[in-house]
């Protein structure tokens, strides 16, 4: 019976735990979420869409507490920073903040949501997404250190 109970265990936490549709653990996301994120990749319906990003060292970070800040430089050379909040909603699965803030990150694409779907949140990666009328839009951040 004492042999069982590790098997037990392990399928528990196995059954037991809430993932990310692209990895990593629901159970984890507050603390996994703090700190700078910086934006490696940009992802439209599926493809790899980067080379048209417009802002440059966009940043954002979330701090303990629910404060928020986003950093970026825009295509003229305008260093912008936003301030704010930010939460965990929907199981955590979907990431909102705070205060509605539009920029442009493409030629065609705007960011005008203040909810996103997370997708990935891992200690080194956060993925996340947001529907237009031209498709799904992802953001791919790796941890800044």
């Amino acid at each position: 019976m004492l042999k069982l109970l590790p098997l037990f265990l392990l399928l528990s936490l196995t059954v037991g735990c809430k993932k990310y549709p692209e990895g990593g653990v629901k159970s984890l996301a507050k603390g996994r979420l703090y700190g700078t994120w910086k934006l490696k990749e940009y992802y439209l319906n599926g493809f790899n869409f980067t080379d048209t990003v417009l802002v440059l060292n966009f940043k954002e970070t979330f701090n303990e507490g629910g404060v928020y800040e986003r950093n970026y430089i825009d295509s003229t050379g305008n260093f912008f920073s936003t301030t704010g909040g930010w939460d965990l909603a929907a199981e955590k699965s979907v990431l909102k903040i705070y205060p509605d803030e539009t920029y442009q990150i493409t030629s065609t694409a705007s960011v005008l949501t203040t909810t996103f779907t997370i997708d990935r949140l891992t200690k080194d990666e956060l993925w996340y997404s947001f529907k237009t009328g031209n498709g799904t839009h992802q953001l791919r951040f790796l941890k800044n250190p």
